[in-house]
């Protein structure tokens, strides 16, 4: 198949213009018109002292130590407008303009990996799920790290498909990306890393590919040098379930410590040649065999409202997308290793103590692509009247598949997608902002790090820079 044709000048900004349009309009119809059918019109303010405390630490205030599991770089938009609006306006302020990145990153990406029918649905199929629809209420840093994920991910695409070591150098930056985000990263680094490396295998001047991908994953390292400290809790230490085995009662020899963790990956601190062994720990891990009565029941529950209705879905977008690109091996190898950390993000959450919003807002995005790609490409080789140009969508077409999806998603057409649909469970408000409250009496039996964050949130509150924990209805 011959190389897509690069887009115009005057193209670039169309596509600008419409994936600007895209991201607001999503974090609009995110916001208002479905967040409170997904979940009570209240915030989730999970591990609120880590953020309030993160927030204090990068606006300069250099004695309140940075949370050993977050990355800084996904704290900065809030900091920024936590100058202005307080910490929880802060908060809130760096999940909208998350929201709007994921919903602008959902068009470009589908648009990238196959054209703008494909991204336009992408779009619209985002706001079937709960965990994006909600992104604009969970004040934490999650929806920025799912921000970082998506626009990797369309570096990435861009680079597989077009595969000239120049858009090579964005599939470094995607992959950079990635590893900035979290320390979890690397489940996303990984795979697409392996798709880029099979895209420089397949240009002529491999060596001049190769070094364009790595520039800006170099730059990446640096920058994670500053990101994560140095005694950030590594990858291996994040994922090791054997101190949670035991604490839930777990006699298994394999499961005592002390607890080897490998490599101690951390991007920024820990150089490549580390990666063996990491992998071999993530082996050892996968052979581990949890305790009788976990997962716990309420994790069952969960699991079964919002994870088990979902595996079809999965299943067959994916074979959808990927069979329907067979004959578009680059688009096939972007789909592929751009969608497969999203799945296994998704899959991993089975089986997990707690099962959160948060925790799924990253994985969800990938399914959003895989049915833009799969419908968009259906959409775009159905003969008759408005046909498609190979690799190019009719703006026709994908105005209406777009806006038929979209109505699927509000509910304008009852079907099991409808936000009112019978399967549906609401989520559950993580409010732990209950303890650092202003108006909490109880603040001097919390501990140092939550006083520190119980005095900056009342000192908000005095300077009228405090947004309540439930919103007041319109």
């Amino acid at each position: 198949m011959p190389a897509p044709t690069p887009l115009s000048t005057r193209q670039l900004a169309i596509e600008a213009l419409i994936a600007i349009f895209c991201g607001l309009g999503f974090l609009w119809l995110a916001d208002v018109r479905l967040g409170r059918v997904h979940m009570l019109d209240a915030f989730n303010t999970a591990d609120m002292v880590d953020y309030c405390n993160g927030i204090l630490h990068l606006s300069g205030d250099t004695d309140v130590a940075w949370s050993l599991k977050r990355s800084r770089i996904t704290g900065l938009v809030a900091a920024a407008i936590a100058e202005s609006r307080g910490i929880m306006g802060g908060l809130r302020g760096s999940s909208v303009v998350a929201t709007a990145l994921i919903g602008s990153g959902l068009y470009l990406w589908g648009r990238v990996a196959s054209g703008r029918t494909a991204g336009l649905i992408a779009v619209a199929a985002g706001l079937a799920f709960s965990p994006l629809v909600l992104l604009p209420r969970i004040l934490t840093f999650y929806p920025m790290v799912s921000a970082f994920f998506v626009l990797g991910a369309v570096g990435l695409t861009a680079g597989i498909v077009h595969r000239t070591p120049r858009t090579l150098a964005l599939a470094g930056a995607g992959i950079g990306l990635a590893l900035l985000a979290d320390v979890r990263g690397l489940v996303w680094a990984v795979p697409w890393t392996a798709g880029a490396l099979i895209a420089v295998w397949q240009c002529a001047n491999r060596k001049r590919a190769m070094l364009w991908l790595m520039a800006p994953l170099l730059a990446s390292f640096a920058v994670a040098r500053w990101s994560y400290p140095a005694d950030s809790v590594s990858f291996e230490r994040q994922l090791d379930v054997r101190p949670l085995f035991l604490i839930y009662g777990s006699e298994d020899p394999a499961h005592q410590g002390p607890h080897d963790s490998g490599g101690d990956f951390v991007w920024g601190r820990s150089g490549p040649w580390r990666l063996p062994q990491t992998g071999w720990f993530v082996l050892q891990q996968l052979q581990l065999e949890a305790p009788e009565g976990f997962p716990p029941d309420v994790s069952a529950f969960v699991s079964d409202d919002h994870l088990t209705p979902l595996m079809p879905v999965w299943l067959g977008a994916g074979f959808l997308a990927l069979a329907i690109c067979v004959p578009r091996p680059r688009t096939l190898l972007a789909v592929a290793a751009g969608t497969a950390p999203f799945a296994i993000a998704f899959y991993g959450q089975q089986g997990m103590a707690e099962i959160r919003v948060r925790f799924l807002c990253q994985a969800m995005p990938g399914l959003a692509l895989l049915i833009g790609v799969g419908l968009g490409e259906l959409v775009d080789r159905i003969p008759g009247p408005l046909m498609s140009t190979p690799g190019r969508s009719h703006p026709a077409r994908a105005l209406l598949a777009g806006g038929l999806v979209l109505a699927v998603s509000l509910g304008e057409i009852s079907t099991p997608a409808s936000p009112w649909a019978r399967w549906r469970r609401p989520w559950p408000i993580v409010g732990e902002l209950v303890q650092v409250h202003p108006s909490a009496d109880h603040t001097e039996q919390l501990s140092a790090r939550k006083q520190i964050c119980a005095a900056a949130l009342a000192q908000d509150a005095e300077a009228d820079k405090w947004i309540p924990a439930l919103r007041r209805r319109r």
